[in-house]
C-alpha cells in the first residue's frame, strides 16, 4: 500500500508546486516500478519450479509408459493364445489350464501438471513449451474410458475363465462370450499402445527447458 503525505508547509510558488507535485508522481513511479519488479521475479520463479517440476513428472512417465508398452505386448500375446486355444479342437481340459489372464497397468502420474494449472503457474509458461506436454495429459485424460472398458473385458474373461475352471467345462454361452470379450481386449489393446507410442514421442520431444 503506497502512503502519500502532504506537504509540510503550503507552496510558496508554482515553482515550488510543480516540484513538490513531480516528486510525488516520481515516487509513485519508483513505487509501482518496484512492485512490478517483484512480481516478474516472483512470476519468473513460479514458472521455473513449475517448469522443473513438470520435468521431473515427464521423466517418470516416460519410464511408466515404455513399462506398460511391455506389458500390453504380453497380454496382446496371451489373448492370442487365447483366441488359438479357442479356435482349436482341443478338449475343455486342455484349454482350460493353458488359458492365460493377468494383466497389469501403472497409473501415469499428473500431480505436478495438475498443480501448475490450479496455481496459475502453467500460465505463465509460453505454450509453445508446452505444447507436446499438453498433448500427453489432455490424451490421458481422453484414453480413460477406454482404458476402463479394457479392463471391464480383462476382468470379465478372467471371470468367466475362472469360473469354467471351477466346473470343469467350458459351455458354450461361455465360449462365445469369452471369445467376444478377448477380441474386444485385442482391439483396445492395440488402441491403448498406440497412443501410449504417440505420447511417449510427445514427452521425448517435449520443449520445457
Amino acid at each position: 500500500m503506497l502512503d502519500v503525505h502532504p506537504a509540510h508547509h503550503a507552496a510558496q510558488s508554482w515553482r515550488e508546486f510543480f516540484i513538490h507535485i513531480a516528486t510525488i508522481v516520481l515516487g509513485l513511479l519508483i513505487a509501482v516500478g518496484l512492485e512490478q519488479a517483484v512480481e516478474y521475479i516472483h512470476h519468473r520463479r513460479e514458472a521455473h519450479d513449475a517448469r522443473e517440476n513438470i520435468q521431473h513428472e515427464i521423466a517418470t512417465n516416460l519410464d511408466i509408459l515404455q513399462g506398460n508398452q511391455r506389458l500390453l505386448a504380453d497380454a496382446q500375446q496371451q489373448l492370442a493364445r487365447n483366441l488359438d486355444l479357442l479356435d482349436s479342437s482341443a478338449s475343455d481340459a486342455q484349454i482350460l489350464p493353458q488359458l492365460g489372464t493377468a494383466w497389469s497397468l501403472t497409473r501415469r502420474h499428473d500431480s505436478a501438471w495438475n498443480a501448475a494449472k490450479i496455481d496459475g503457474s502453467l500460465a505463465l509458461i509460453p505454450p509453445s513449451e508446452i505444447a507436446h506436454t499438453s498433448y500427453f495429459y489432455e490424451t490421458t485424460d481422453a484414453l480413460g474410458p477406454v482404458l476402463f472398458d479394457y479392463f471391464t473385458d480383462m476382468e470379465t474373461a478372467a471371470a468367466i475363465i475362472e469360473h469354467a475352471r471351477a466346473a470343469g467345462k467350458l459351455t458354450a454361452a461361455e465360449r462365445q462370450t469369452l471369445f467376444s470379450v478377448t477380441t474386444s481386449a485385442m482391439g483396445r489393446n492395440r488402441s491403448i499402445s498406440r497412443t501410449f507410442s504417440s505420447q511417449i514421442h510427445a514427452l521425448q520431444t517435449n520443449e520445457l527447458q
